[in-house]
C-alpha cells in the first residue's frame, strides 16, 4: 500500500475567497449605505459601512482558519477530506463509490487558476462532495487518480 498523497489548497485561494466575500457583503451593505445617504440618515449609512467592514474582517479570519484546517488525502482505497472551523467534518469516499466527477471554475477562480472538484457517489444520502480551492492542475490530477485514469483518455 502506497502512502497517501496530499492535495493542498491553492496558495491564492484566500484571495479568491476574499473577493467572493467582498461581493456578497457588498450586496448586503451597499443598499443600506445608499438608502442612508439618499434619505439623509447618516447613522444608517455609518451602520452599513461598519457592518460591512466587520463582516469582511470576520470572514477573512474565518477563511484563514478554514484553510489552516483543510486536509485532502488520496490513498489506495479512497479520498479523505477533513475541514471545518466551528463544525469539523471528516469525510472518506471509497473509490468504488465514485460514479463521476466534475472540475469547474468560475470567472474569478479561473483568473487565479483555482478549481473545484465535485465527486458524485453511489448509494449514500451524501451523494456528492465538493473539494473547493484546489489548483486547477491538482484538481485534474486528483480526478484522474480517483478514476484510475492516470492521465490516459478513456477512448
Amino acid at each position: 500500500m502506497s502512502p497517501p498523497k496530499s492535495f493542498a489548497l491553492h496558495p491564492r485561494v484566500q484571495q479568491l475567497w476574499f473577493w467572493q466575500s467582498l461581493i456578497g457583503i457588498g450586496v448586503i451593505s451597499v443598499p443600506g449605505l445608499v438608502a442612508g445617504l439618499l434619505s439623509g440618515w447618516w447613522a444608517l449609512a455609518l451602520i452599513a459601512i461598519l457592518t460591512g467592514a466587520l463582516l469582511l474582517l470576520l470572514s477573512k479570519r474565518y477563511l484563514a482558519k478554514y484553510a489552516g484546517r483543510f486536509r485532502c488525502e488520496l490513498s489506495d482505497d479512497g479520498l479523505l477530506m477533513a475541514r471545518g472551523v466551528w463544525w469539523h467534518s471528516e469525510t472518506f469516499i471509497p473509490r468504488s463509490r465514485i460514479q463521476h466527477t466534475d472540475v469547474k471554475q468560475g470567472p474569478i477562480a479561473r483568473h487565479y487558476g483555482i478549481a473545484t472538484l465535485k465527486l458524485f457517489t453511489a448509494g449514500t444520502h451524501l451523494g456528492e462532495l465538493e473539494v473547493e480551492g484546489l489548483a486547477h492542475a491538482d484538481a485534474l490530477v486528483l480526478r484522474d487518480l480517483l478514476l484510475g485514469r492516470e492521465g490516459r483518455d478513456a477512448v
